[in-house]
């Protein structure tokens, strides 16, 4: 039986699949496909990491991926910030649009 991934059944983005092919390596990446891996980490859809800790081929070495990269996995907190603070922003100025 083939298995597929998320990946091939969704259309995930192309940063997703090459997260995952990474992943599906790990901890086996040279020194350039690691640093990638942790570039394009944080910024992938908490979907497709959900899905990733989901799958049973990937869930053990994603939780080995954290455990030896954590620190180096977070958003910056300008870029959290920006997308917490720019949809309250749009939806006050659409309600002030509407209401007043």
């Amino acid at each position: 039986m083939a298995t597929r991934t998320y990946s091939s059944f969704r259309g995930a983005s192309q940063k997703t699949q090459e997260a995952e092919k990474l992943l599906a390596r790990y901890p086996r990446l040279n020194e350039r496909e690691l640093a990638w891996l942790i570039e394009i980490f944080p910024a992938l859809p908490p979907i497709g990491k959900a899905v990733m800790a989901a799958d049973e081929r990937l869930s053990a070495k994603l939780a080995a991926f954290y455990r030896d990269h954590s620190e180096k996995l977070h958003l910056p907190a300008a870029t959290l910030s920006l997308s917490l603070l720019l949809p309250i922003m749009v939806t006050s100025a659409a309600l002030w649009w509407f209401l007043g």
